[in-house]
């Protein structure tokens, strides 16, 4: 049986040749003599084990020398191993009573133990799969095995791995290894004895051997001698018939049950108690009856039909001496009684059928069971209900009131029913009262936590126990062992109606698995019952276990003999009695599931009956007590502080396991993150306390205080568990590490706590500061990166995926990435900034710092800068994921710090010589902005450092050689993240060497720099240059200066040059031969003739700036700078403005001051000025009429209703312009002077310009009423003006209104609605005597150079000019 060993027993050679003296006759009274105890001397195998030496017995019969060994596991030893029983001294009882028992716990809960017993045969430990069988006796402490060949009886409680063993081979062994198994009880002690006797049975041949006791038998010639009287058969066996049971029915004797189903009736002591076999078949059966118990011999002959349809023979707890009532279950539900009596005297009691109401009963009570055909029911076990209990226990139990009775009459017993099919089984404990009256069944415990089948192979079949105080029943099958209780739960209206119906509520079970293993399987059993101090003859018992509390003890071959102990029984019948929680089963699994050697079974088998979210909350509680160390399974005050903290982590991991194992649980997101977070913890500060006994191993004697030691003292007291001196707990750290490894957030970020305390507080020197800098670097990056090496590497098993940050509803914030991590991280970095820049960059002569140490941390600064940046990533994608407002504002706050730091951290490393370091981390983050300030950089330092005076040509060669390579490595940056990195690139290149160095940049293979230079609008001037030289693209360059010129550009002669080119660029792309279809080209003209449109209109506008420019440029030409000339030119040309009108004033002022710029005025702002500028009067011989040039601004560079509205606005200030009021005092006036009055003003050569143009554009004819130029821009103004303030705008407006006032009054008051028709018709007619005239000047004989000028000024459509030369051109200029 169980596991193999290395010793057996005392070999050969320590056996005595000595014998005993044979007595003087065969009297049978004369008592056998016992084996004389020894002391074990030394032997072979003593030095391959001092410690324990295994103390065997073996008792041999005459037979032995017949045997050998076969394969099949039979022994049939040809030379038998002659040997003297020696025994060991006997310890004194109360050295037996030890605690200490040796044995190891299986698994634990708050209701049972299950532990392995130290005490095994050798020879069961080395021979564990020989097929085997036995029961455990607790009332005398031994456990008897049984093999084909051997028997083993040893004290199953006794601490010694190797007790001492009595070993039996057996007279007549088994032929075959297919035969039973041979049958096997131990017997009460005789008078003369403290050990029990063994009585065995061979099944198929019906021999019987007795030994009186186990220790009597000396010698083989004295079992010789005796064999009369210790040995039998039974006679009278069928062919074909064996026996399948034997039952201690002492002290009546023993009856046996044989697979025929017959009973009969042994006894191995005679009546006067001295040791004698006698078999008798059960023939008198009940008066009603004829034949035996089960009939008469016709019956038990016909009664092959039968033939293993019992299941269960028990006998009662006898209340007389000599006398015992048996009960016979069959696997139908048939139950006899019958009372036997010493010597074989039997009568009969009773015979039911119970079955039709077993089945009523347990269908109603199990609805699982009652979808099951009843065909499938079987009686499986049964066991009597104990006796004579205290008063408080049959109260608390929810059987019947037949606890209270004693009467033999009635029998109480529980029975174990099945409802079995191939896949399940639906069992049942079902409580029976059988009385001479008849049966009733009472109580129905269904059991929902085992559903296996019965295995047809197993070594024996399933045993119900009731051991006292019957407040506990054990199952036991093959594999596994159910506990049920069966105590009454407190009241509740659920609980009554239970009772009535005779159903036990819903009260604790649970199920012990064992491995489903063909060399695990129970192959016997037996209960241990609480010590009654009642029992004085008990006290002399020695190897009888003392407990208050039930338990069940199990052979379990491959493993030993484990016992199922109930941890407090008075438990069960109080107000809060053991339940199995979802909790406790993840505790079994974790802390008794990680040890390989642990025969149970904790995942797999069956599913808990436990909802996900109720083993999810379980599992985050089992998982913060194991990291605050505050479960009972793990050990507060280690002497391995690692081991320890190693040991959690397996915990955790055994955790995450077994809930993956579980079927159908669906465990939230959340919770897997909770319990990851957990198991990084416990490995993290794993880690920590390696990183502690270095530091201490670094340290000088006196000075063993380190960054690590100093946290654990300063944090908080309200973030940790403050020990306890007064109890003993006088080691912070270690403390620390045991129970509040749950904070390791806090105790990372403290790193940079303690830094900035010492050096404020100046509490240590410069060297003392350096090398807690250098601490604090080392675990902050360490502990955060082993966090994610962790995560990364254990992300299957727990099921999240540790590339994206953990976010979502419920989970909690990284404990990587709290706000006091990243801050304090944030702030160590810099700290590490300052430390490096005073003392880093210093003489490395005479430093006050350790160098090796100051390096290390320069070397490590990538990395922390690396887990900083990670932190941000975290946090950030955590919060805003978050449903909390306040949360999530913060992460926009994180990923904006993380923009930020990304860029200028990055770019610090390069001022410590990290410059591949930099680059690593900035491709790492894509952070290209700093990645390409890094590369240009370092590009120029080296070219600095190769043109540099001090330099060598050698030394040159290599650093150009050096500039070459990291340029090649842009490039390949170039190809790898393409634009997202080359403009970044281009943009630190055009910063720091000019554009040059964008075009000169030789390993660009994909083009990126015309890209950059075309992306970049103030780059356009560059731009069309490369699409010209490089690209050879002439369209695109004159779209660029198309672009640049009607939209970016802000001077006027640049951008005149620019529309220029721009239209001589598409005149050259018109003049190319096309390469294009026919569509193509056709689209590709129109859009050239609309963009030269545009640069003819813009031309036109910039002709009119600049002419306007020319018109107050010898007003400025004198002025010292800027400031002077706009001064000058507002003081002349700003004096028709009104003071009072402010925001005119500063309207005028601002466009004013862009003129002298020469700025490209927008044309709204153009026509503001050239409406509200003063020009001498003869400017209209030099540029033309000053409105006549702001309507033609609004028809160059306005659309719509904005010029609508803007030519409304001219022609007001047009009229405004002149006094209406004096044109229309005609009094005392001839009509010459009238005309000459009506000629002179503002309106008539702004009339006479438009209707000269009318005849080259008969288009433009921009005429505006004075009713319809009043109430323009006084209620809301133009675009220019959204965004000007209130105040401003309001200003503006006034000004707005008092122009249409002035002009509302010209036209009520002054008649100006019909002055205009006149002036118009004035103008009208002037023009077309003027163009009458040079017809008819071109049609007769002129001078050539007449000719030439009258051609000119025609073609320049300013016909007054030409006429005010003549002598009657006063007359003709107003067509008289």
């Amino acid at each position: 049986m169980f596991s193999p060993a290395l010793h057996e027993g005392p070999s050969k050679g320590t056996r005595s040749n000595r014998r005993r003296q044979r007595p003087l006759s065969s009297d049978a009274s004369v008592q056998q003599p016992k084996a004389k105890r020894q002391r074990l001397p030394l032997a072979e195998n003593t030095f391959s084990n001092p410690d324990a030496p295994p103390e065997m017995f073996e008792v041999k019969s005459d037979k032995v020398d017949l045997l050998g060994i076969k394969r099949d596991g039979i022994e049939n030893a040809g030379v038998p191993r002659r040997e003297l029983s020696v025994r060991a001294k006997k310890p004194k009882a109360g050295e037996r009573a030890s605690k200490g028992d040796g044995s190891i716990v299986l698994t634990s809960n708050n209701a049972y133990t299950v532990s392995k017993l130290p005490a095994l045969p050798d020879r069961l430990r080395a021979d564990a799969q020989n097929q085997q069988h036995g029961a455990v006796y607790s009332a005398n402490g031994y456990a008897l095995n049984l093999t084909h060949t051997h028997a083993f009886v040893w004290p199953y409680t006794s601490t010694s791995p190797s007790p001492e063993t009595f070993t039996f081979a057996l007279p007549y062994p088994s032929k075959h290894a297919t035969d039973p198994l041979p049958l096997g009880c131990l017997v009460t002690p005789s008078a003369s004895s403290e050990e029990p006797g063994l009585v065995i049975v061979m099944p198929v041949s019906g021999k019987i051997a007795y030994w009186e006791s186990i220790s009597s038998a000396a010698t083989l010639d004295f079992i010789r001698q005796q064999r009369t009287g210790v040995e039998d058969s039974i006679s009278g066996m069928f062919s074909g018939e064996h026996v399948v049971q034997i039952v201690n029915a002492e002290s009546a004797g023993f009856v046996l049950v044989f697979s025929s189903g017959r009973l009969a009736y042994m006894n191995v002591r005679d009546g006067h108690g001295r040791p004698g076999i006698t078999v008798q078949f059960l023939r008198n059966g009940p008066s009603s009856h004829s034949g035996g118990f089960l009939g008469s011999i016709r019956h038990a002959l016909s009664a092959s039909s039968l033939r293993g349809d019992i299941a269960a023979v028990r006998a009662s707890y006898g209340t007389k001496v000599g006398e015992r009532v048996m009960v016979a279950a069959t696997t139908k539900g048939k139950l006899h009684s019958w009372k036997v009596h010493r010597g074989g005297h039997h009568e009969f009691l009773a015979e039911v059928d119970v079955r039709d109401d077993l089945v009523a009963a347990i269908q109603q009570a199990d609805p699982a069971a009652g979808s099951l055909p009843q065909d499938l029911f079987e009686v499986l076990d049964f066991a009597f209900v104990p006796r004579g209990l205290e008063k408080k226990y049959v109260d608390s139990n929810r059987l019947c009131e037949a606890l209270s009775h004693d009467d033999d009459s009635l029998q109480h017993i529980l029975l174990l029913a099945s409802f079995s099919s191939k896949r399940q089984s639906r069992y049942s404990i079902v409580e029976v009262v059988l009385s001479p009256k008849g049966f009733r069944v009472a109580t129905v415990r269904p059991l929902n936590s085992y559903i296996s089948p019965v295995r047809a192979s197993a070594p024996q079949k399933p045993r119900i126990y009731l051991p006292r105080p019957a407040l506990v029943a054990f199952v036991v099958f093959d594999r596994a062992v159910v506990i049920a209780s069966l105590a009454a739960l407190p009241d509740s209206p659920e609980a009554q109606l239970q009772e009535d119906s005779h159903i036990v509520p819903s009260t604790f079970e649970d199920v012990i698995d064992f491995q489903d293993d063909d060399r695990v399987q129970i192959v016997g059993s037996g209960i241990e019952e609480p010590f009654s101090n009642g029992h004085a003859q008990d006290e002399l018992r020695a190897h009888r276990h003392k407990t208050k509390n039930p338990a069940a003890v199990l052979l379990v071959q491959g493993v030993g003999t484990v016992r199922v102990a109930i941890n407090d029984v008075d438990r069960f019948a109080s107000d809060k009695p053991p339940e199995v929680t979802a909790k406790s089963k993840l505790e079994q699994a974790v802390f008794f599931g990680v040890k390989e050697d642990n025969p149970l079974v904790f995942q797999g088998r069956r599913s808990l009956p436990f909802s996900s979210q109720e083993i999810g909350n379980a599992a985050i509680e089992l998982s913060h007590e194991i990291v605050s160390s505050k479960t009972p399974f793990i050990v507060n005050l280690p002497a391995s502080l690692e081991n320890n903290m190693r040991t959690r982590v397996t915990y955790l991991e055994r955790l995450i396991s077994h809930l993956n194992a579980l079927d159908n649980l669906e465990l939230e997101t959340r919770d897997r993150w909770t319990l990851l977070y957990d198991a990084e913890k416990m490995t993290v500060a794993t880690w920590i306390w390696q990183k502690n006994e270095e530091f201490i191993a670094q340290r000088p004697k006196g000075d063993k205080k380190n960054l690590i030691s100093e946290t654990a003292v300063y944090i908080n007291e309200h973030q940790k568990t403050e020990p306890n001196p007064t109890i003993g707990e006088v080691d912070p750290v270690r403390h620390w590490f045991i129970h509040d490894v749950w904070r390791l957030d806090i105790f990372v970020a403290w790193g940079y706590q303690i830094i900035k305390y010492a050096w404020t507080e100046r509490l240590t020197d410069e060297a003392g500061i350096n090398r807690l800098l250098w601490e604090a670097v080392t675990i902050n990056n360490g502990a955060i990166r082993e966090a994610h090496q962790y995560r990364r590497a254990n992300e299957l098993l727990y099921g999240v995926d540790s590339r994206k940050p953990a976010s979502g509803l419920g989970i909690a914030e990284p404990w990587t990435a709290t706000h006091f991590i990243t801050n304090n991280l944030k702030r160590l970095i810099e700290f590490t900034y300052q430390w490096l820049d005073t003392y880093y960059m210093q003489s490395p002569d005479n430093p006050p710092v350790d160098r090796k140490l100051l390096e290390s941390i320069r070397e490590l600064l990538p990395d922390l800068t690396q887990r900083y940046f990670v932190a941000l990533v975290e946090y950030s994608g955590w919060a805003k994921k978050s449903d909390d407002l306040q949360v999530q504002q913060m992460a926009k706050t994180y990923n904006d710090t993380l923009q930020r730091d990304k860029y200028e951290k990055i770019l610090k490393l390069k001022d410590y010589g990290l410059w591949d370091e930099a680059i690593e981390l900035a491709t790492k983050h894509e952070a290209f902005d700093s990645l390409a300030d890094v590369i240009v950089q370092q590009i120029l330092a080296l070219e600095a450092a190769a043109a540099s005076r001090g330099t060598t040509s050698s030394q040159a060669k290599e650093e150009l050689q050096l500039v070459d390579t990291k340029k090649r490595q842009m490039g390949a940056l170039f190809d790898k993240y393409k634009q997202k990195f080359a403009f970044c690139a281009y943009e630190a290149l055009l910063e720091s060497s000019g554009v040059q160095a964008v075009l000169d940049f030789p390993y660009d293979i994909r083009g990126f720099a015309t890209d950059f230079l075309r992306a970049k609008p103030e780059l356009a001037k560059i731009s069309w240059i490369n699409d010209v030289e490089r690209e050879k693209d002439i369209d695109h360059a004159s779209d660029t200066l198309l672009s640049l010129g009607l939209t970016r550009e802000q001077q006027v002669w640049n951008k005149k040059i620019e529309l220029s080119l721009g239209k001589l660029a598409l005149l050259a792309d018109e003049s190319a031969p096309s390469v294009h279809s026919s569509g193509t080209q056709s689209d590709r003209e129109a859009k050239n003739d609309a963009n030269l449109i545009k640069i003819d209109k813009e031309l036109s506008i910039i002709k009119i700036q600049d002419s306007l420019y020319s018109m107050i440029l010898p007003t400025i030409q004198d002025a010292v700078d800027e400031s002077a000339e706009l001064e000058l030119a507002i003081k002349e040309h700003g004096r028709l403005i009104l003071k009072k009108h402010k925001a005119l004033v500063q309207l005028f002022e601002d466009a004013m001051g862009r003129l002298v710029k020469h700025e490209a005025l927008q044309p709204l702002t153009l026509i503001d000025l050239l409406t509200l500028i003063y020009l001498h009067p003869g400017h209209f011989d030099i540029i033309g009429d000053q409105f006549y040039l702001a309507l033609k601004v609004a028809k160059y560079g306005l659309k719509g209703d904005e010029r609508t509205n803007a030519e409304r606005l001219i022609w007001r200030r047009c009229f405004i312009r002149d006094d209406w009021k004096r044109v229309n005092e005609t009094n005392e006036k001839n009509d010459l002077d009238q005309l000459a009055v009506v000629g002179e003003t503002t309106t008539y050569r702004t009339l006479f310009a438009i209707i000269d143009e009318e005849h080259g554009d008969e288009s433009f004819r921009p005429y505006v009423k004075p009713s319809e130029a009043l109430g323009v821009f006084v209620d809301s103004l133009d675009r220019r003006f959204d965004n000007m303030d209130d105040g401003f705008k309001n200003k503006l407006l006034e000004a707005m209104k008092w122009e249409d006032s002035k002009l509302r009054i010209f036209i009520e008051k002054n008649q100006l609605e019909k002055w205009y028709q006149t002036t118009r018709e004035c103008a009208e007619n002037t023009v077309e005597s003027a163009y009458h005239r040079l017809t008819k000047e071109k049609a007769s004989s002129q001078m050539p150079e007449e000719a030439e000028e009258s051609r000119g000024l025609f073609g320049n459509g300013n016909v007054k000019a030409s006429f005010e030369r003549t002598e009657a051109g006063r007359v003709n200029l107003f067509g008289v």
